[in-house]
């Protein structure tokens, strides 16, 4: 088993009350931060959200009297074709 040196760091009370005191600064500069964004950013959301409640809709409740919606739909049949069959089919 090797030998393990190890040394044992004291910080004085100070210097953490120092680094609590700068994270804390630094965490009120990010929330500040993404305060004024968001105020920026929500004006611009209401508005578009607005002209897109009163002007954006282009499926208009009229068009599906009863709420049927199934008229738009267009059905089919899928089969599974292995290779062998494209092959045959391409002679």
């Amino acid at each position: 088993m090797p030998f393990v040196r190890y040394r044992i760091v004291q910080i004085s009370g100070w210097k953490l009350a120092l680094g609590a005191l700068l994270l804390g600064a630094l965490l009120f500069a990010l929330f500040i931060l993404a305060a004024g964004i968001f105020l920026l950013v929500l004006p611009v959301a209401a508005i578009v959200g607005a002209l897109a409640y009163l002007f954006g809709s282009r499926t208009k409740t009229k068009d599906f009297p009863d709420g049927d919606f199934s008229g738009g739909v267009i059905e089919t049949e899928y089969r599974e074709v292995e290779q062998k069959q494209l092959e045959q089919d391409r002679k």
